[in-house]
């Protein structure tokens, strides 16, 4: 490691806990002015009687003012890794980590799935339109991609639903196997329409970007002078081109899991997925603040330390970066 990207790791690294507490402050503040007081829902009457109501601010830490509150919850995370208690699953108490817990994997391996479909589809595409700039399979490729990309995700899940469990069903019969309408656990076939769903319409994005990236690539000085050397296109395109045009890609990482979560809620809950997508819709809906707060709060601090991540792999790969910092 070089003696200039040790100060920029560390500047990086010191961001992250800054961030996420920031994040973690401004949905404190969002859930504390929200619609609904806590201890009616806790409750789960209109009117709580003043001991009742008394008892539930005491167990569920809500006594004292918002900023010692805050501090309480932020104390308790830092400390033990606690994201408080369930306003909706109370009897038994559940903790919200406890309950992430064990839907996180349901919901996890299936985005993880559709993060590769979008990287490993969407790259090639991005390259093949922008090899094939100037002529009609540019702009027909990202246009129809683009159809997909402006469809809604409450809309896209049950048009797949269609597709795959209506419309195709004899091609899928005559290869002997069915799509189920809704989730079905142990069965590989349950995975077909949330994968598509997730994924089909981030392909025109994802091509669109890398291709912006790689026709700005082919336009530098350094590969005018590859192809002037008589190179071959294949030789500038995969040593020069590919290597160069493809690193702007990690910016857009963060972006890319965000909108897999934000889709994942909707399809979780159209196709019955027991993930935590479908369980933050029914927390939305119960407004268990808590569950909400927390889920908020793992999902920031993911993606601040991915990035904090890729910004630090990034330096090592672009040592021009390095030098751009220690200018700034």
């Amino acid at each position: 490691m070089g003696h200039g990207a040790i100060p920029i790791l560390v500047r990086r690294l010191l961001l992250v806990p800054i961030m996420v507490f920031v994040v973690a402050a401004a949905t404190y503040a969002l859930t504390h002015v929200a619609p609904g007081d806590p201890v009616k829902i806790i409750g789960g009457a209109r009117q709580v009687e003043p001991e009742q109501a008394e008892l539930i601010r005491e167990e569920f830490g809500l006594k004292g003012t918002y900023v010692e509150r805050f501090g309480r919850y932020v104390w308790g995370v830092v400390s033990e890794g606690d994201l408080g208690p369930s306003y909706y699953y109370r009897s038994p108490k559940r903790s919200v980590q406890e309950l992430l817990g064990e839907r996180i994997w349901v919901s996890a391996h299936i985005n993880l799935i559709v993060l590769f479909l979008i990287f490993g589809i969407g790259i090639p595409i991005g390259v093949y339109v922008a090899v094939n700039r100037g002529t009609w399979k540019d702009p027909a490729t990202i246009g129809f991609l683009k159809i997909f990309d402006s469809i809604p995700s409450p809309i896209m899940i049950v048009l797949v639903i269609w597709l795959m469990v209506e419309f195709l069903a004899p091609v899928f019969n005559f290869l002997g196997f069915n799509v189920p309408a809704v989730w079905t656990p142990g069965d590989p076939a349950s995975y077909i329409v949330p994968l598509i769903a997730l994924s089909i319409g981030a392909f025109g994005g994802m091509g669109r970007f890398v291709r912006i990236s790689m026709l700005a690539t082919m336009d530098e000085d350094y590969v005018r002078t590859a192809q002037a050397k008589g190179l071959t296109e294949r030789y500038i395109l995969y040593r020069h081109v590919l290597r160069n045009g493809l690193l702007p890609l990690s910016t857009n990482f963060g972006l890319a899991v965000v909108g897999v979560i934000a889709g994942s809620i909707v399809v979780e809950t159209r196709y019955g997925i027991p993930g935590v997508g479908a369980f933050i819709f029914e927390s939305i809906t119960q407004r268990d603040w808590n569950v909400i707060l927390g889920f908020t709060l793992l999902v920031a601090t993911l993606i601040i330390v991915a990035n904090a991540l890729i910004d630090v792999l990034y330096i090592f790969i672009d040592p021009r970066i390095r030098f751009t910092e220690r200018i700034a």
